[in-house]
């Protein structure tokens, strides 16, 4: 038997909740079993607790990714041997188990000397960041990026990625009290939520940022396009407006799609800006050559220290909710962990 964090929806309420269930079955073909030693968890895992993804509904174990050791393959695997440390990306979560088994597509080696805690906190948040600004933002030297929630997962991986590229200025938003450690982390202007950070970036830059990297959608999107230069590019990887609290509101998230205006083709085109959208796990599905070339760049730069992952937190499995509110109460700096 083995024990798995569950998201439930009970009487109308989402819960997490400690599960012992049966392993499983040894790795059939194409297959890799792992033994997990951390799982990092993420704001999307909110989502899918609020039955917000339409592909993951509870009853399902939490999880989009983990790191651990790999305990078993199925005879045809060859990218990986037993006894290999691995960060694991589980698309259709089910990451946060003490045992699972996966295609082996799933995996990527991770070199000894990275902790499990930083194996299991790049796979979706680097990624996301790396792909928003380079394959999609085309952040380029002298480039100018507003990243919201500079301080969350995605955030704190931007901000570094953005400054390996010559030149670039970074504005992050995130509570006063976060702001000297985003700034150590190479945010040059940090912006508390309560501000108009909209004046304050242009009071800075008048003619607008590169890249807005925008989590939130509702009536911040509007004000994202708004803060484009010519050539800029808004990309929207999330809507942290349908989310108040541990509990899913059906008005958070009817307001926030509602206040998401459209984009006019007209504006685009007379602006010379761009808008964009980007959900990893629908990349690794349609590209999956792509997503892995990207998996592989990420880790190499965590390997040769250009990229340093934060850990905010690490809990035990019985202290899910708790993690949890870590990131929905918006506490965390950097990556929050669980561990089996």
């Amino acid at each position: 038997m083995i024990r798995r964090v569950v998201a439930k929806a009970v009487g109308g309420l989402e819960q997490l909740e400690v599960e012992e269930g049966p392993a499983p079955p040894p790795p059939s073909k194409g297959k890799v079993t792992v033994l997990v030693k951390a799982c990092g968890l993420n704001f999307y895992d909110i989502y899918v607790r609020h039955g917000l993804n339409p592909e993951i509904q509870p009853p399902c174990t939490l999880g989009l990714e983990c790191a651990g050791v790999i305990s078993a393959v199925a005879e045809d695997v060859q990218s990986v041997t037993v006894g290999d440390h691995v960060a694991v990306h589980c698309p259709q979560a089910g990451a946060c188990a003490q045992q699972i088994t996966v295609d082996e597509e799933s995996v990527i080696v991770v070199p000894k000397d990275i902790s499990f805690e930083v194996a299991a906190s790049f796979t979706i948040t680097y990624q996301t960041a790396y792909f928003s600004l380079f394959h999609l933002g085309g952040l380029r030297p002298g480039g100018a990026v507003l990243i919201h929630s500079a301080a969350g997962g995605v955030g704190w991986a931007a901000t570094q990625l953005a400054k390996t590229i010559p030149d670039v200025t970074v504005f992050g938003t995130a509570s006063a009290h976060k702001h000297d450690a985003i700034q150590e982390n190479g945010v040059d202007y940090a912006i508390h939520h309560a501000q108009d950070y909209g004046r304050e970036v242009l009071n800075v830059r008048p003619q607008g940022v590169s890249i807005v990297l925008d989590n939130l959608a509702g009536a911040e999107f509007t004000t994202s396009q708004n803060l484009l230069e010519p050539l800029g590019k808004v990309v929207l990887i999330g809507a942290k407006g349908m989310i108040k609290g541990e509990h899913r509101s059906l008005w958070h998230v009817l307001k926030t799609w509602w206040n998401t205006k459209n984009v006019s083709p007209q504006s685009l085109i007379m602006k010379n800006h761009a808008v964009a959208g980007f959900h990893l796990s629908e990349l690794r599905k349609k590209d999956p050559k792509a997503f892995r070339k990207g998996w592989i760049e990420v880790r190499d730069m965590i390997a040769n220290g250009v990229l340093r992952p934060r850990i905010d937190s690490v809990w035990k499995f019985e202290e899910i909710v708790e993690a949890s509110k870590q990131i929905s109460e918006r506490k965390n700096i950097g990556k929050v962990i669980i561990k089996p």
